[in-house]
């Protein structure tokens, strides 16, 4: 294995003007060197072309691609991977930001792991403008992770180190994809090859007020779609339990959207793979009168899950 290989580090953006820069320079001050960076703007009307080429003058690393129309986050991404020209892929939302060191331990681990590996990621903290550190998430699958992935979320997108071969394989991005991106591609990459991580928090995921790609999608809706892609696969290799849990969580996002009916129908699908469910039952009645009955339900719920799920 080359033990400096090349690694593309793609960055989309739309009207990201005022985080770009300090994206860039967490990329430019890696303590690995031998990368490319691509920044795909997907259609800004900012001055985002003129912040990342002034930088770009500055390091020849750096390059531009444009879209003209707003396409999305998936498809900037998509564009990036087939310009890249590293033996990895590494991702980086344009409003977050790397520790230096993430990079050259991610290479550590695919150099001193088995060859199986095909994605290398890390845990992330999320800051506040404020400088409040709002959540620390610290990654925890490792090995052939498939089931795991098909019953929870993995990791966030920018943690991601990835082999363009495995990427490739796995059809990288789901343009049809409104929200749960990084879900989704944690799936399809897990059956394509194991998973491994450094147990640090080397990625800060910045919380702020402005656009985001998922602002204004039904988050539950957006959910959904996700686990019907997957449905077959669901219960193949997780099992029915999970689509119940599947199921119980999008219930519960409807209720906070409020979408009562929506919810009602979750918890209808579930009780018809465990109708003997009590739990459930009260679920699909509390939705039914809402207010306090269903916050009641829902604390019940919360150490119900806790037992039910954990037994299977």
């Amino acid at each position: 294995m080359n033990d400096n290989p090349l690694i593309s580090v793609i960055i989309p953006s739309y009207n990201r003007a005022r985080f770009i820069e300090r994206a860039l320079n967490s990329v430019c001050a890696q303590t690995y060197k031998n990368l490319e960076v691509i920044v795909v703007d997907d259609g800004s009307s900012d001055d985002t072309e003129e912040r990342v080429s002034a930088m770009a003058r500055m390091d020849s690393r750096i390059s531009y691609v444009r879209h003209f129309v707003n396409r999305g986050a998936q498809a900037a991404r998509n564009t990036g991977v087939h310009k890249a020209k590293g033996v990895y892929i590494a991702l980086l939302d344009s409003d977050n930001e790397w520790l230096p060191s993430k990079i050259e331990k991610q290479i550590e681990v695919f150099h001193n792991g088995n060859h199986a590996i095909g994605t290398v990621y890390t845990g992330f903290i999320r800051k506040y403008a404020d400088g409040h550190i709002g959540y620390e998430q610290k990654p925890c699958f490792r090995g052939e992770i498939i089931k795991d992935a098909l019953s929870d979320w993995v990791a966030d997108t920018s943690t991601l180190l990835i082999k363009k071969k495995v990427l490739l394989a796995a059809g990288v991005f789901d343009e049809r994809i409104r929200a749960f991106q990084e879900w989704d591609l944690c799936i399809r990459l897990s059956m394509h090859g194991e998973f491994d991580y450094v147990n640090e928090r080397l990625v800060i995921y910045h919380l702020h007020k402005y656009e985001t790609v998922s602002k204004g999608v039904n988050s539950a809706d957006a959910y959904m779609d996700l686990v019907n892609i997957h449905y077959d696969d669901i219960i193949r290799i997780a099992g029915k339990i999970t689509l119940v849990k599947h199921f119980k969580i999008a219930g519960n996002t409807y209720m906070l959207i409020p979408a009562p009916q929506d919810a009602r129908n979750c918890f209808k699908k579930a009780l018809k793979i465990r109708p003997f469910d009590c739990n459930l039952l009260f679920l699909y009645i509390a939705a039914k009168v809402g207010g306090n009955f269903y916050k009641a339900a829902m604390s019940f719920d919360y150490y119900y899950s806790a037992i039910f799920y954990r037994k299977g």
